[in-house]
């Protein structure tokens, strides 16, 4: 289905496709209500009329947007229209790690070190809220042009493996990157994001996957029963430490992994600081004995046999059951005591570590310190919560008009930057936005003239001039009677300003007359309108070959509006033969030396009056110089600055020199 140009619930414009998974398809996206680009992620039909799945992917996509964190994209909001259901999410400019690895082949063990150290602290973030993500893998972390990692597909990875992780399948795309547990078809918990995050952290580092194979029924099982080839020994620059580090992340018993993903996190932290720490490096090498492989059925196995995927599976489980079974008899009564001593002794140890921190908060005030989100753009309900869930408070030291957020209720400004480190308990201010931008109305109603009250209402460009018409009995003809709206009102950017001009006494003559059309009529035709309608004509010149000769080409002010007895109307005539003299005074000027017919070709010639030095009115002469024309003038006319920009066609002469006078002195010269 073509999606681009479809707007999902009344508020997303789709712009153009972006992407294409196995579950959904994103798509680049315009919000209409913030103004802003997003990331929509649409899934696909074949899940969109599974009931149980929509169900699941509705729980753990709300559960995703309460997370908040700089290496997490996050997902602005969740709908449906008709039967497509959809997340929005954050848009980010970047490329897939995936990308990269395929680009460059393997990433330098520092900068691979401060990805995954980015993604641990992702996780680390979404592990306290109780969301396991169960799809790492390079194809879901976005690196942005600064180098920031961003794990996406939160939301959707759990609820997909509930529903496909029986059939392996289903699940190709992220099989290389599985937990033995995952590929199990077992229980999985944040240990297993580790252990994927420590496969992602391998590939980096050496550009290749721990394990391969033609089918993910293979792959699976490799997870489950063979152990990789050591890093370094694919790449000999990878220190000890970081190789001891992705070993222990890639441990196949849980309880081998790091505890959690912020002890990873830090473990990456320590080694950029010093590469070669001994505390890092710890006796996790693989061991060939823990895992069996001589009793799994692999070899021969059809691997597009659903029964014979069962088979498998069900083989690996009876087997992981066994050796539960043996480990329990062959387990010395001396070790489980001792297990149960230190599991005593641990328990004992963070209670004492918990009372001390809680008697320590009450006594001294808490140290712990969080990093500030971005909460601009957000509504101020939104951006609350968001601070709420991180420990801190929201304080509005005022409301504000900002274009970039029309709509009241949003943030734009927030006094701590994104990233910041702030105490526990701390409060942010911010600023709200007010809605549209407002502009005060000037006090036109003294003014002397129309004029001036046009220049000063559209002095900005925020207000637009309006004017009317009234009979008045006190006021003259011509004075401005009032303003609509009134001066000093606070209106909204654009708003039109109606200026009301008095017609005077309603009884009598008003001393207004409407100026009549003469576009198109000859000079002495529109010479005696404009004398009939008691006003005057002031005659300027134009050469424009395209139009007839002897025309009015244009005039001001324009038809049909309201000027006083005796004003002057300028009108702009059409003359195609050339003038060696004329005035405004409608005198027919003389005939040129050399005249020119409409048949020769013409070229247009731009004069900017608006920057004469000039005062008053001034002679604009073009003359054109040349040996197959000697010297002729093309045009003379008197203007003014007001006149800005006039064109003036002269004969197209090849190797013509066209001169431009202003009150007889050269201020340009061209040659055609």
């Amino acid at each position: 289905m073509d999606m681009v140009g479809k707007v999902l619930g009344n508020r997303y414009e789709i712009i153009e496709k972006i992407g294409s998974g196995g579950m959904a398809t994103v798509y680049k996206a315009k919000c209409r209500v913030l103004n802003r680009n997003v990331a929509i992620k649409i899934l696909k039909d074949e899940f969109a009329n599974d009931a149980e799945f929509i169900k699941r992917f509705q729980v753990e996509a709300q559960s995703a947007a309460s997370l908040s964190h700089q290496n997490i994209v996050s997902i602005f909001d969740v709908g449906k229209d008709d039967s497509m259901h959809y997340i929005v999410m954050e848009l980010i400019e970047g490329k897939t790690l995936k990308e990269i690895i395929v680009e460059n082949g393997k990433v330098p063990w520092k900068d691979a070190v401060k990805i995954a150290a980015q993604i641990a602290s992702g996780l680390n973030q979404a592990h306290n809220h109780h969301i396991v993500h169960r799809d790492i893998k390079p194809h879901n972390i976005i690196i942005t042009k600064d180098g920031v990692a961003k794990v996406t597909d939160f939301g959707i990875a759990k609820a997909v493996s509930n529903s496909t992780i029986n059939a392996f399948g289903s699940t190709i795309g992220s099989v290389h990157y599985f937990s033995p547990e995952h590929a199990r078809g077992g229980y999985t918990d944040e240990k297993s994001d580790i252990y994927s995050l420590g496969v992602v952290l391998y590939e980096m580092c050496t550009g290749k996957l721990p394990f391969d194979a033609e089918t993910p029924v293979s792959v699976a099982l490799k997870h489950l029963q063979e152990q990789p080839e050591e890093p370094k020994n694919i790449n000999s620059e990878i220190p000890d430490a970081l190789n001891s580090i992705i070993l222990k992340a890639m441990q196949k018993e849980i309880a081998n992994r790091y505890v959690s993903a912020k002890a990873f996190y830090d473990d990456l932290t320590k080694i950029l600081k010093n590469p070669d720490d001994a505390t890092l490096i710890k006796n996790v090498s693989f061991s060939n004995t823990e895992f069996p492989t001589q009793r799994i059925p692999v070899v021969g196995i059809n691997t597009q046999d659903k029964n014979e995927k069962s088979d498998v599976k069900n083989t690996i489980e009876q087997d992981d059951d066994e050796m539960g079974r043996k480990k329990k008899v062959t387990k010395k009564q001396g070790i489980i005591r001792l297990i149960v001593f230190l599991l005593i002794a641990v328990v004992l140890f963070f209670s004492c570590v918990y009372l001390g921190t809680m008697i320590s908060e009450k006594i001294l005030g808490s140290n712990t310190t969080v990093e500030m989100i971005k909460i601009v753009g957000y509504s101020k309900e939104e951006a609350e919560r968001m601070l709420e869930a991180i420990g801190l408070n929201m304080n509005v030291t005022g409301y504000v008009t900002d274009p970039e957020y029309p709509l009241p209720g949003y943030v734009t400004y927030q006094e701590r930057s994104e990233g910041y480190r702030l105490k526990a308990g701390d409060t942010v201010d911010v600023r709200i936005s007010k809605g549209g931008a407002k502009v005060i109305v000037p006090d036109v109603s003294q003014l002397s003239s129309t004029v001036a009250a046009k220049m000063q209402i559209e002095k900005n460009g925020d207000l637009v001039y309006v004017e009317a018409y009234e009979y008045h009995d006190v006021i003259v003809s011509g004075d401005i009677i009032r303003q609509d709206p009134k001066a000093n009102d606070e209106v909204d950017v654009g708003s039109k300003i109606t200026v009301y001009v008095s017609m005077g006494p309603a009884s009598g003559e008003s001393g207004l007359v409407v100026v009549p059309d003469v576009i198109g009529k000859t000079e002495a035709e529109a010479k005696g309108m404009l004398d009939a309608s008691k006003l005057l004509a002031r005659v300027i010149y134009a050469n424009d070959p395209t139009k007839a000769d002897g025309i009015v080409l244009s005039q001001s002010p324009e038809g049909n509006e309201y000027q006083t007895e005796l004003a002057e109307i300028v009108i702009e005539v059409n003359k195609l033969s050339n003038t060696e003299s004329g005035d405004n005074s409608g005198n027919t000027p003389t005939t040129p030396t050399t005249p020119t017919t409409p048949a020769e070709a013409k070229r247009e010639v731009k004069i900017d009056l608006s920057t004469v030095g000039a005062i008053g009115k001034f002679n604009v002469k073009v003359v054109l110089e040349g040996n197959a024309v000697g010297k002729r003038v093309e045009y003379d006319a008197e203007h003014t600055r007001d006149d800005g920009m006039i064109v003036v066609y002269v004969t197209d002469v090849k190797n013509a020199m066209v001169k431009v006078y202003i009150n007889d002195e050269v201020v340009s010269e061209k040659t055609l």
